[in-house]
Protein backbone atom coordinates (compact mmCIF):
# COMPACT_ATOMS: atom_id res chain seq x y z
CA UNK A 1 0.00 0.00 0.00
CA UNK A 2 1.01 3.56 -0.88
CA UNK A 3 0.31 6.83 -1.13
CA UNK A 4 -1.35 7.27 -4.48
CA UNK A 5 -2.91 11.17 -4.29
CA UNK A 6 -3.71 14.39 -2.38
CA UNK A 7 -6.76 16.55 -3.35
CA UNK A 8 -6.61 20.07 -2.58
CA UNK A 9 -10.43 21.85 -1.96
CA UNK A 10 -9.47 25.25 -2.97
CA UNK A 11 -11.45 28.57 -3.91
CA UNK A 12 -9.59 29.71 -6.72
CA UNK A 13 -8.74 26.57 -8.78
CA UNK A 14 -6.72 29.05 -11.17
CA UNK A 15 -4.62 31.00 -8.60
CA UNK A 16 -3.47 27.61 -7.24
CA UNK A 17 -2.70 25.46 -10.28
CA UNK A 18 -0.12 28.25 -10.92
CA UNK A 19 1.33 28.61 -7.61
CA UNK A 20 1.99 24.68 -7.48
CA UNK A 21 3.17 24.56 -11.59
CA UNK A 22 5.55 27.86 -10.10
CA UNK A 23 7.21 25.68 -7.76
CA UNK A 24 7.33 22.13 -9.19
CA UNK A 25 8.24 23.17 -12.61
CA UNK A 26 5.32 20.80 -14.03
CA UNK A 27 1.88 21.70 -15.89
CA UNK A 28 -1.60 20.45 -14.71
CA UNK A 29 -3.63 18.58 -17.26
CA UNK A 30 -6.83 20.09 -18.39
CA UNK A 31 -10.09 20.32 -16.01
CA UNK A 32 -12.01 18.25 -16.21
CA UNK A 33 -15.15 17.45 -13.97
CA UNK A 34 -15.76 13.70 -13.25
CA UNK A 35 -18.18 14.86 -9.96
CA UNK A 36 -20.96 17.26 -10.39
CA UNK A 37 -20.51 20.58 -9.78
CA UNK A 38 -16.72 20.19 -9.09
CA UNK A 39 -14.06 21.37 -11.48
CA UNK A 40 -10.76 19.73 -11.12
CA UNK A 41 -7.01 19.54 -12.52
CA UNK A 42 -4.24 16.58 -11.92
CA UNK A 43 -0.28 17.11 -12.13
CA UNK A 44 0.65 13.90 -12.86
CA UNK A 45 4.08 12.48 -10.72
CA UNK A 46 6.28 9.54 -10.80
CA UNK A 47 2.90 6.54 -10.02
CA UNK A 48 1.46 9.26 -8.04
CA UNK A 49 -0.40 12.67 -8.36
CA UNK A 50 -2.15 16.00 -6.89
CA UNK A 51 -5.47 17.38 -7.51
CA UNK A 52 -6.92 20.44 -7.15
CA UNK A 53 -10.58 20.85 -7.21
CA UNK A 54 -12.63 23.80 -6.74
CA UNK A 55 -16.19 24.08 -7.05
CA UNK A 56 -18.01 25.41 -9.93
CA UNK A 57 -21.44 24.82 -8.73
CA UNK A 58 -22.95 24.84 -5.58
CA UNK A 59 -26.32 23.09 -6.64
CA UNK A 60 -24.99 20.60 -8.76
CA UNK A 61 -22.37 19.91 -6.07
CA UNK A 62 -24.50 19.23 -3.43
CA UNK A 63 -26.16 16.55 -5.20
CA UNK A 64 -24.06 13.72 -4.33
CA UNK A 65 -22.44 12.72 -0.79
CA UNK A 66 -19.09 13.58 -1.68
CA UNK A 67 -19.36 16.94 -3.08
CA UNK A 68 -21.66 17.81 -0.28
CA UNK A 69 -18.63 17.36 2.28
CA UNK A 70 -15.96 18.86 -0.17
CA UNK A 71 -18.83 22.30 -0.21
CA UNK A 72 -18.91 22.05 4.15
CA UNK A 73 -14.92 21.32 3.82
CA UNK A 74 -14.45 24.51 2.27
CA UNK A 75 -17.44 26.85 3.73
CA UNK A 76 -16.08 25.74 7.22
CA UNK A 77 -11.82 25.87 6.78
CA UNK A 78 -11.23 27.33 3.53
CA UNK A 79 -9.34 26.41 0.86
CA UNK A 80 -6.75 23.55 2.41
CA UNK A 81 -5.68 19.56 1.75
CA UNK A 82 -9.24 17.63 1.68
CA UNK A 83 -8.42 14.47 1.88
CA UNK A 84 -5.63 11.61 0.72
CA UNK A 85 -5.77 8.46 -1.09
CA UNK A 86 -3.82 5.55 -0.75
CA UNK A 87 -3.67 2.43 -3.07
CA UNK A 88 -4.02 -1.47 -2.61
CA UNK A 89 -3.41 -4.24 -4.87
CA UNK A 90 -6.24 -5.84 -3.26
CA UNK A 91 -9.17 -4.37 -2.15
CA UNK A 92 -11.19 -6.80 -1.40
CA UNK A 93 -8.30 -8.51 1.09
CA UNK A 94 -8.31 -5.13 3.13
CA UNK A 95 -12.12 -5.30 3.42
CA UNK A 96 -12.53 -9.10 4.47
CA UNK A 97 -10.27 -8.29 7.35
CA UNK A 98 -11.93 -5.21 8.93
CA UNK A 99 -13.23 -5.77 12.15
CA UNK A 100 -16.91 -5.06 12.29
CA UNK A 101 -16.54 -1.96 14.52
CA UNK A 102 -15.20 -0.20 11.50
CA UNK A 103 -17.59 1.56 9.51
CA UNK A 104 -16.97 1.72 5.91
CA UNK A 105 -18.29 2.18 2.15
CA UNK A 106 -18.09 0.09 -0.97
CA UNK A 107 -16.10 -0.45 -2.61
CA UNK A 108 -17.52 1.65 -5.28
CA UNK A 109 -16.29 1.09 -9.00
CA UNK A 110 -15.90 4.00 -10.87
CA UNK A 111 -13.49 5.19 -14.12
CA UNK A 112 -12.37 8.98 -14.80
CA UNK A 113 -11.48 9.99 -18.72
CA UNK A 114 -8.14 10.86 -19.79
CA UNK A 115 -6.72 13.53 -22.42
CA UNK A 116 -6.06 10.98 -24.57
CA UNK A 117 -9.70 9.65 -24.68
CA UNK A 118 -9.01 6.71 -22.21
CA UNK A 119 -10.43 5.71 -19.62
CA UNK A 120 -8.87 4.64 -16.16
CA UNK A 121 -10.98 2.36 -13.91
CA UNK A 122 -10.60 1.56 -10.04
CA UNK A 123 -12.65 0.89 -7.02
CA UNK A 124 -13.00 2.62 -3.93
CA UNK A 125 -13.52 1.98 -0.08
CA UNK A 126 -14.41 4.65 2.45
CA UNK A 127 -13.92 5.02 5.94
CA UNK A 128 -16.15 8.25 6.86
CA UNK A 129 -14.39 11.70 6.97
CA UNK A 130 -12.56 12.48 4.22
CA UNK A 131 -9.78 14.97 6.00
CA UNK A 132 -9.17 12.31 8.73
CA UNK A 133 -8.95 8.87 7.18
CA UNK A 134 -7.59 8.44 3.66
CA UNK A 135 -10.02 6.03 1.74
CA UNK A 136 -7.96 3.14 -0.66
CA UNK A 137 -8.65 2.49 -3.79
CA UNK A 138 -7.42 -0.54 -6.75
CA UNK A 139 -7.06 0.52 -10.07
CA UNK A 140 -8.22 -1.95 -12.71
CA UNK A 141 -6.21 -0.08 -15.76
CA UNK A 142 -2.56 0.46 -16.57
CA UNK A 143 -1.33 3.80 -15.62
CA UNK A 144 0.35 6.15 -18.20
CA UNK A 145 3.76 6.29 -17.45
CA UNK A 146 4.84 9.72 -16.21
CA UNK A 147 8.44 11.09 -17.33
CA UNK A 148 8.55 13.33 -14.16
CA UNK A 149 11.45 12.49 -11.40
CA UNK A 150 8.84 13.85 -8.50
CA UNK A 151 6.60 11.93 -6.58
CA UNK A 152 4.53 11.96 -3.43
CA UNK A 153 6.80 11.68 -0.15
CA UNK A 154 4.20 11.93 2.68
CA UNK A 155 0.91 13.45 4.20
CA UNK A 156 0.49 14.83 7.67
CA UNK A 157 -2.69 14.15 9.87
CA UNK A 158 -3.46 16.20 13.02
CA UNK A 159 -5.23 14.24 15.54
CA UNK A 160 -7.04 14.94 18.76
CA UNK A 161 -5.34 12.04 20.67
CA UNK A 162 -2.56 10.11 19.29
CA UNK A 163 -2.35 6.75 20.54
CA UNK A 164 -6.23 5.45 19.89
CA UNK A 165 -5.59 7.29 16.40
CA UNK A 166 -2.56 5.06 15.80
CA UNK A 167 -4.42 2.18 16.72
CA UNK A 168 -7.19 3.14 14.39
CA UNK A 169 -4.82 3.49 11.54
CA UNK A 170 -3.31 0.32 12.37
CA UNK A 171 -6.23 -1.72 12.33
CA UNK A 172 -7.78 -0.29 9.01
CA UNK A 173 -4.69 0.01 6.89
CA UNK A 174 -3.63 -3.28 7.71
CA UNK A 175 -0.14 -1.27 9.37
CA UNK A 176 1.96 -3.77 11.63
CA UNK A 177 3.62 -2.48 14.87
CA UNK A 178 7.11 -2.97 13.13
CA UNK A 179 6.32 -0.31 10.91
CA UNK A 180 5.26 2.51 12.89
CA UNK A 181 7.71 5.16 15.17
CA UNK A 182 6.84 7.56 17.61
CA UNK A 183 8.71 10.22 18.28
CA UNK A 184 7.07 12.49 20.64
CA UNK A 185 3.61 13.67 19.89
CA UNK A 186 3.92 12.18 16.34
CA UNK A 187 4.10 8.88 14.99
CA UNK A 188 5.09 7.91 11.42
CA UNK A 189 3.22 4.88 10.02
CA UNK A 190 5.60 3.54 6.97
CA UNK A 191 4.02 2.39 3.33
CA UNK A 192 5.14 1.64 0.03
CA UNK A 193 7.52 4.43 -0.42
CA UNK A 194 5.90 6.96 0.99
CA UNK A 195 4.27 7.26 4.75
CA UNK A 196 1.70 9.32 6.65
CA UNK A 197 2.93 11.18 9.77
CA UNK A 198 -0.20 11.48 12.74
CA UNK A 199 0.31 14.85 14.71
CA UNK A 200 -1.12 15.30 17.98
CA UNK A 201 -2.77 19.27 16.81
CA UNK A 202 -5.47 20.96 16.55
CA UNK A 203 -7.30 21.84 13.85
CA UNK A 204 -8.10 17.61 13.04
CA UNK A 205 -7.20 16.81 9.72
CA UNK A 206 -4.71 16.65 7.13
CA UNK A 207 -2.05 19.79 7.32
CA UNK A 208 1.01 19.28 4.99
CA UNK A 209 1.96 16.92 2.15
CA UNK A 210 5.49 16.58 1.07
CA UNK A 211 6.81 15.57 -2.56
CA UNK A 212 10.14 14.17 -3.52
CA UNK A 213 11.88 15.21 -6.39
CA UNK A 214 15.72 15.03 -7.29
CA UNK A 215 18.23 16.41 -4.30
CA UNK A 216 15.19 18.14 -2.25
CA UNK A 217 11.72 17.71 -0.49
CA UNK A 218 8.83 20.37 -1.24
CA UNK A 219 6.42 20.78 1.54
CA UNK A 220 3.21 22.17 0.73
CA UNK A 221 0.48 23.57 3.34
CA UNK A 222 -2.50 26.07 3.27
CA UNK A 223 -2.61 29.46 4.67
CA UNK A 224 -5.05 32.11 4.04
CA UNK A 225 -6.38 30.01 1.19
CA UNK A 226 -2.85 30.54 -0.11
CA UNK A 227 -0.48 27.43 -0.72
CA UNK A 228 3.16 27.59 1.42
CA UNK A 229 5.79 26.08 -0.02
CA UNK A 230 8.88 24.79 2.05
CA UNK A 231 12.37 23.25 0.25
CA UNK A 232 13.84 20.93 2.44
CA UNK A 233 16.96 18.67 2.39
CA UNK A 234 16.35 14.59 1.65
CA UNK A 235 17.45 13.39 5.38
Amino acid sequence: MFLDHVTFAVHDLDEIVLQIEGALGSEFEVPTRTIPGITGRVIALNGTFLEVMAVSDPEQAGLSPFGKKFVQYLDERGSGIFSATLCTRDLAGLQENLPETVKNCGPISTWVPQPDGSKIQFSSLFFGQYHLMPWVIEYHSELPDVAIDMRLRSATIQVSDLTPAVGRYRTVYGIPESRVQLTGGAARLELENSFLELKEADPEGLSTVEIEAPGRIIRLAFDNNSVEFAELSIP
